[in-house]
């Protein structure tokens, strides 16, 4: 900008000495004398370098204005850079801010997944000593199974009294079993006492249900020191037990129902509306059916000191009709079942085919019926309780009037007797 002004002015100033130099030839012409041509050239000299001086003096002032520009321009770009400078910053000031932030929310999602691995590792531990104690537990219980299958040969009384009448060494023995028995009880006491005092979700059982206990201990007649205070420290093992094993197993099935669906469940407890507990519950409602299926007939457990072949006898009907003894007790199939999640643990393939194998070498259980008396070929018939309090009959005398009475009653002395047809 500053050299096109410079330009125009140099223009200015040839067009300014051009027209000086057409004046001056011709005021010559018309005045020849030489002092006035030089008094002119004087002045006209004395004009034209003063115009001369004035357009330098004009050129100058133009110059220097043209360089205070570039100085106002030079200042205002460096302003600008100032400018860019100080929003360069700001700008770097945001970035490490927003640098900051996520390199802080890095640490605390790295802290978190730091924590939740803690958690998860406390779970998998957990998990691990819970399938330690259910496999040590599953192959105690396995391994108690042939015990109590031939605890129930063990004679009754008064068999019983008289095995250990005759021999002190059957005493002995005897004696010695119901102690070890009794260790054993003692021992699985402590274990799930001792299992149930870590669980802090299990609270201590209060004495309402011991006191319901012990009186239907005391209704049932059987009044034994040991064996009710044993029965009594059971009670209140279940009782504390009861309400978290509910609340755990209704957790557990609403979260496979969940993940698996409602149709995968199969079996007798399937209901839409009830939890596990609440089937279970209204199950045991009447458990009659269940004890029943359970209980084993003398004859077929074959006792120490039974008589062989002894299946017409009163008591064996009585038995059989029942359903079983009361004191024998068969749970083979829960027993079934336990061996088949045991295999499982330890070789899922060949659980099937063992489990199959024990079946079949399971003694099928047959109702005792005698199979000639079918086709009416014997007379069926039920034994009658002895009646109670019987008397001889003793002799009535009516009133006079009674048989009138009768007749008037039913119509008979208004009842035309009837005629016959040869009448």
């Amino acid at each position: 900008m500053g050299s096109l002004k410079r330009s125009r002015r140099k223009q200015q100033m040839n067009e300014d000495s051009d027209s000086g130099s057409d004046f001056h030839n011709t005021y010559s012409m018309e005045n020849d004398s030489p002092a006035d041509n030089d008094d002119y050239e004087d002045d006209d000299g004395d004009d034209v370098n003063g115009h001369f001086a004035r357009g330098d003096d004009e050129e100058g002032d133009d110059i220097s204005g043209n360089e205070d520009e570039d100085e106002n321009l030079e200042y205002t770009d460096e302003e600008k850079q100032e400018r860019n400078d100080v929003e360069m910053n700001e700008e770097m000031a945001k970035l490490e801010q927003e640098y900051k932030e996520l390199q802080h929310v890095e640490e605390d999602a790295l802290e978190n997944l730091k924590r939740h691995k803690d958690e998860d590792l406390q779970v998998a531990r957990a998990v691990k000593n819970q399938k330690a104690l259910w496999d040590k537990a599953l192959e105690f219980r396995c391994l108690l199974q042939k015990a109590y299958s031939s605890s129930n040969r063990l004679p009754q009384e008064p068999i019983r009294t008289l095995f250990c009448d005759s021999d002190k060494g059957v005493l002995e023995a005897y004696s010695d079993v119901l102690t070890s028995a009794e260790k054993t009880l003692d021992s699985i006491h402590q274990l799930q006492e001792v299992l149930l005092e870590k669980n802090p979700s299990i609270t201590q059982s209060s004495g309402v249900s011991l006191e319901k206990d012990s009186r239907q201990l005391e209704s049932s007649g059987n009044s034994d020191g040991e064996s009710d205070a044993q029965w009594l420290r059971i009670s209140e093992m279940h009782s504390r037990m009861a309400p978290f094993r509910n609340k755990s197993i209704d957790k557990w099935h609403r979260k496979t129902q969940v993940t698996t669906g409602a149709a995968s469940m199969k079996g007798k407890l399937h209901a839409f509306n009830q939890s596990i507990s609440q089937q279970v519950g209204g199950y045991m409602r009447d458990p009659s059916k269940m004890i029943k299926g359970m209980l084993q007939n003398k004859s077929a457990v074959a006792q120490f000191g039974a008589v062989l072949g002894a299946v017409g006898s009163t008591n064996s009907e009585v038995t059989s009709m029942d359903g079983g003894d009361p004191e024998l007790l068969d749970d083979s199939d829960f027993y079934q079942m336990l061996l088949k999640e045991f295999l499982e643990t330890i070789d899922p393939n060949a659980s099937e085919t063992a489990f199959y194998a024990v079946k079949r070498l399971q003694v099928k259980k047959r109702k005792i019926v005698d199979r000639r008396a079918s086709k009416s070929r014997k007379i069926r018939y039920n034994v009658h309780e002895k009646i109670v309090n019987f008397m001889a009959p003793q002799p009535m005398d009516l009133p006079p009037m009674a048989p009138m009475l009768l007749e008037n009653l039913f119509g008979l002395k208004s009842q035309k007797p009837m005629v016959s047809p040869d009448s």
